[in-house]
């Protein structure tokens, strides 16, 4: 205690100062203790009781209280709690008599910067206890102004805001809008650990969370959560997680942005886009159909009427020229093979068999037909597939779709043996398309006119469809399609 203060009139500039003293002599002492410091006074203010300190204190600006807890209209505690009351932002040093140390101590627990001991006190401890009060008075008034920001930023915040403890999850604070938006009261939510506000579902990937903060340098973090209102409404939320320590707790603070409607927005975005999407290639495939259906009629009805006035035509010729005989009938043959072909190319544009015997009839007389013509073996297997409730156009694509894997085949495959189920259960209608040609790397192949033809069809119905193949070992393609009302006849 021997210890010289610094110089105080370097850094404190004309303090006002409050004594709190009814003995007369004590008084006088102080105020020549006072006077040997080198503390730059501007105004040091008498009071001899309670009401008359508090009196000064509503009327002047007082940088330092010294007080007396023994007045007579107060005593012991009751006269710092009074002085407290309206100098809370006031250092106050208590001056106590050696009898008196608890109650000074208690003072000190309750903010008072300091206490003096009547009698064992010099100029240099009392400048060195203003000093000292002064500056931890600051400290604490800065700290009370940053924990307010704190509270304020905390609690009157826009965006709901928890913290809890990543060791156990529990719940540690929330602020108001947290608990307006999740309809818990704060009790509640206390009580609380963070999986409970989350689906069953993400309560592993909490965990994992949780160790991620804790087991690495991971300091914040954003990511998409899922959470679960009070009456069990869902939410989406895009959460900022920051790790902080809370009260000696390793902790999270988490602030949440309620995303749930520009989700909800995007998905019908991208649904409205999917639908559109989907009409385009409706309509292009309607238009298909259609050039289809010109183009088969444009060969029964006139191209092969022609051919067969062609055929009269040598007929006719051969009963005037007996010596172009062989030369006539072999015009004739290549004529009748060209009406036949052209007969099988218009059957193939408008799948008459279809309507008239059915989707897997008309697969039927479409594999044979390749059968007739390539060198490799087709096995097919329909016989579980219930079609009577299937509307056509789904069936038309699906034939479609099977007529453009076919095709894939026959140009790229060089198989041997073509694998080729059609089945349905409860829930979906399964095609399954299995050849031993070469195959090719899926990650290197890019997708030509014909898969993108499947692709888009299948896309129609909302299926799905997987390709595995690798060079040397053929090729297996499976398209699942749902069972909805895009494909089922309607009971109304």
């Amino acid at each position: 205690m021997n210890e010289k203060p610094a110089n105080i009139s370097e850094n404190i500039h004309q303090l006002n100062i409050l004594i709190v003293e009814d003995n007369p002599g004590d008084m006088f002492l102080l105020e020549e203790t006072l006077g040997m410091t080198r503390i730059p006074f501007g105004k040091v203010w008498k009071a001899h009781t309670a009401t008359d300190a508090i009196k000064i204190l509503g009327e002047h600006t007082v940088d330092v209280v010294l007080l007396d807890l023994s007045l007579p209209d107060s005593s012991g505690f009751n006269s710092y709690e009074q002085i407290n009351e309206h100098a809370s932002a006031i250092p106050i040093i208590v001056l106590t008599g050696l009898a008196d140390m608890d109650l000074a101590l208690e003072t000190m627990a309750s903010g008072g910067q300091d206490y003096l001991i009547k009698g064992e006190f010099d100029e240099h401890l009392l400048a060195k206890s203003i000093q000292y009060s002064i500056e931890r008075n600051r400290i604490r008034e800065s700290l009370r102004e940053s924990n307010e920001s704190y509270r304020n930023l905390f609690y009157n915040n826009p965006m709901p805001i928890f913290i809890w403890d990543l060791h156990t999850m529990d719940v540690l604070e929330v602020n108001e809008v947290a608990q307006k938006e999740y309809g818990y009261t704060r009790d509640e939510m206390l009580t609380m650990k963070i999986t409970d506000f989350r689906p069953s579902t993400d309560h592993e990937r909490t965990k994992a969370f949780a160790q991620e903060f804790l087991l690495s340098d991971v300091a914040r973090k954003s990511a998409i959560w899922h959470q679960l209102r009070k009456n069990g409404e869902l939410m989406v939320l895009d959460v900022s997680s920051h790790r902080i320590d809370y009260k000696g707790r390793t902790a999270i603070l988490a602030i949440h942005n309620n995303i749930t409607e520009r989700v909800r927005l995007e998905e019908k975005l991208e649904e409205e886009r999917l639908m559109k999407q989907k009409e385009i290639t409706e309509a292009t495939i309607r238009v298909q159909e259609k050039e289809r259906y010109d183009i088969s009629s444009e060969l029964h009805d006139n191209v092969n009427q022609q051919l067969t006035v062609a055929m009269m035509y040598i007929a006719s010729a051969q009963q005037r020229s007996p010596e172009n005989t062989e030369l006539l009938k072999q015009s004739s043959s290549f004529i009748l093979n060209a009406i036949e072909e052209i007969r099988k190319l218009s059957q193939n544009l408008v799948t008459p068999l279809i309507k008239h015997f059915g989707l897997g009839k008309a697969a039927e007389g479409l594999l044979d037909d390749i059968s007739a013509v390539n060198n490799f073996h087709i096995d097919f297997n329909a016989d579980s597939f219930y079609e009577e409730d299937i509307l056509y156009d789904f069936k038309l694509n699906l034939f479609r779709i099977l007529q453009e894997v076919m095709n894939n085949i026959i140009k790229h495959a060089k198989a041997s043996t073509v694998t080729i189920t059609l089945t349905r259960d409860a829930s979906f209608i399964h095609l399954a398309v299995v050849d031993d040609g070469v195959g090719f790397d899926t990650g290197k192949h890019k997708k030509g006119i014909g898969i993108y033809n499947i692709m888009s069809r299948a896309d129609l119905y909302n299926a799905e469809a997987e390709i595995k193949s690798s060079p040397g070992n053929g090729c297996h393609i499976t398209i699942r399609f749902p069972l909805t009302e895009d494909i089922l006849v309607s009971e109304d």
